[in-house]
């Protein structure tokens, strides 16, 4: 996960692929999320662990959540 947050970590989202043209909403950062963890960890575990969640907070009351 770190190499994911380090890539978004003080930076412009909206001006990092794929936020260029997609909206950084909670929802699109939570599958953005899931979507590079499980190539990462894909590649590492050779398949054998994988992400069944993402869940992004915007405040304390409010989530998005992504799953497949």
């Amino acid at each position: 996960m770190k190499p994911v947050v380090d890539y978004l970590d003080h930076k412009m989202i909206n001006d990092l692929e794929p936020f260029t043209v997609l909206n950084p909403t909670a929802e699109n950062l939570a599958k953005y999320f899931f979507d590079e963890c499980s190539r990462g960890l894909k590649q590492v575990t050779a398949g054998r662990v994988g992400v069944q969640q993402v869940t992004i907070w915007e405040t304390d009351t409010s989530t998005a959540t992504y799953y497949e």
